[in-house]
C-alpha cells in the first residue's frame, strides 16, 4: 500500500464511521504503531531488513576479543538492548490529540535526558566531545508494511462496533 492509498484509505474510514473513528481510532492506530515498532526492535531490523551488525558480536574484530574477554555475554546480547533493555521498553505513545498519533522513546524509562532512542533510530551524533556518527539502526517510522497493519485493524475494530 502506497502512502497516498493509505491516506486515502484512512480518510474514507473517518468519513464512514466519524465520530468512533475520532474516538477510537488514534489510539488503535498508536498501539498498532508500538506493537510493530517494539517488534522491529526485538527482530534487529526495519521490517524485514537486518540492522549493521556490531563489532563486539563480529568474531575476530578487536571490539568481539575484548568483549569476549571482560563481558561475555556481550558478544550475543541483542544489539540496542544494552545490559537492560530499557530502550525498547520506552517505546510507547508520547501524544494522541487532534488527528495525529506521536510514538517516542521516552528517556525518562531509561534515566536520561538525551534523545538516545532518536540517534540510535538516525544515525546521529553520539558520545562526548567530537564523539562519532553512530551508525543508522531504524526501529521506528513510516513503512508500508506498518500502514498495512494499521488499516487492517482499523477496519477490524470499527467492523466490530458496527455490528453491535
Amino acid at each position: 500500500m502506497t502512502p497516498e492509498q493509505f491516506q486515502q484509505r484512512i480518510h474514507e474510514m473517518r468519513e464512514q464511521f466519524g465520530e468512533l473513528f475520532d474516538r477510537y481510532g488514534l489510539m488503535i492506530v498508536g498501539n498498532v504503531a508500538v506493537s510493530w515498532f517494539k517488534k522491529n526492535f526485538q527482530n534487529q531490523a526495519w521490517g524485514r531488513i537486518k540492522w549493521k551488525e556490531v563489532q563486539r558480536r563480529t568474531p575476530g574484530t578487536k571490539a568481539n576479543t575484548y568483549a569476549a574477554k571482560h563481558h561475555p555475554a556481550q558478544t550475543t546480547r541483542k544489539i540496542l538492548t544494552g545490559d537492560t533493555g530499557d530502550l525498547g521498553r520506552s517505546i510507547e505513545i508520547r501524544e494522541a490529540a487532534n488527528g495525529t498519533v506521536t510514538i517516542w522513546t521516552n528517556p525518562s524509562t531509561f534515566g536520561s535526558k538525551e534523545p538516545y532512542g532518536r540517534v540510535h533510530n538516525e544515525g546521529l551524533r553520539a558520545g562526548r566531545g567530537s564523539g562519532f556518527t553512530m551508525p543508522r539502526r531504524q526501529f521506528m517510522g513510516e513503512h508500508p508494511e506498518l500502514n498495512e497493519l494499521i488499516v487492517k485493524k482499523l477496519e477490524e475494530k470499527l467492523n466490530q462496533i458496527a455490528q453491535q
